[in-house]
């Protein structure tokens, strides 16, 4: 999921630095269409690689049927 949320950023990224003129563009006073890209891509990363390791890290909690609690003492797996 993370790579699929990531591709459409870093192919824009790709596009805008291969033509220096549509990179130049002014979007606000000194800041270009490229550099706004740029910042963009970068809150999309992080924001989705900590969107990816909040989801991950509440997967990792243990079934209820693997609790220490469930097990027998001594059992086997």
């Amino acid at each position: 999921m993370l790579v699929t949320f990531n591709t459409l950023p870093l192919a824009v990224g790709v596009l805008l630095s291969c033509s220096t003129t549509l990179g130049e563009v002014s979007v606000y006073g000194r800041l270009t269409l490229g550099t706004a890209w740029a910042l963009t891509q970068l809150l999309v990363l992080v924001g989705g690689t900590w969107w990816y390791e909040s989801r991950a890290a509440s997967s990792c909690e243990p079934a209820p049927a693997t609790t220490a609690a469930s097990r027998s003492v001594g059992g086997t797996w």
